[in-house]
């Protein structure tokens, strides 16, 4: 791509994040929909997250493996109600990257100390901010990167690399805080577990020098 095209489908892109708005609970349909209703609805509100539609975000097998494995409540005569909508799409944003169990368990623990409305508006809150800065901070390291290096090739390639590694970290720690909510005793040593695994050592010694008939008597 010429620079001049790559400069150009940037700022459309930028654009894009900056003025992109999840709807709010109210602005999502109050009618239950049918499941061909649901995947266009959904497809129009996630196209955000799409690298220029050739990604299926979401389809009607995806939606029934979530209500199979209980991310999400069975609908309800075939027909998705609002909660439906709130589940989904923030199902279809985390599914890039967190695996199925995470997800579960992340919206398990923060539904069950608050209710549907209140966890679906501070998912959209939270994702509208950080598409704008995420918008705001490449547009600005492009830019940088541009002005040092002389190419846009060259800016892109950087950028693309150092965004790749902190995703790669993001994505651990995010995963490593999910353990750690959702098992919290696996995160703290036990004084009393670790020192009965320091004692089975003499216990096996003690077996093997009956076992062999020493004379030396431990105790």
């Amino acid at each position: 791509m010429e620079p001049d095209g790559i400069r150009k489908e940037m700022d459309t892109w930028f654009s894009d994040l900056k003025d992109h708005r999840t709807p709010d609970w109210d602005a999502l349909p109050d009618l239950d929909l049918y499941m061909d209703q649901v995947i266009t609805y959904l497809e129009r509100q996630l196209r955000i997250l799409s690298l220029d539609g050739e990604d299926r975000l979401i389809t009607s097998s995806m939606i029934n493996n979530y209500v199979k494995h209980n991310l999400m409540p069975r609908p309800v005569q075939k027909k998705y109600s609002r909660e439906h909508l709130a589940y989904l799409i923030a199902i279809s944003a985390l599914k890039e990257v967190l695996p199925i169990t995470d997800i579960s368990n992340i919206i398990r623990h923060q539904t069950e100390s608050t209710d549907m409305v209140e966890f679906y508006n501070r998912f959209r809150s939270i994702q509208d901010d950080v598409l704008r800065a995420t918008a705001r901070r490449v547009e600005e390291e492009f830019l940088k990167n541009h002005e040092d290096t002389g190419s846009a090739a060259d800016a892109l390639g950087m950028l693309a690399l150092k965004l790749a590694y902190e995703a790669g970290a993001n994505i651990l720690a995010a995963k490593r805080l999910i353990r750690m909510l959702c098992s919290p005793e696996k995160a703290q040593s036990n004084p009393e577990k670790d020192k009965g695994n320091d004692r089975k050592p003499d216990k096996k010694k003690k077996t093997a020098h009956v076992e062999s008939g020493s004379s030396d008597n431990p105790e």
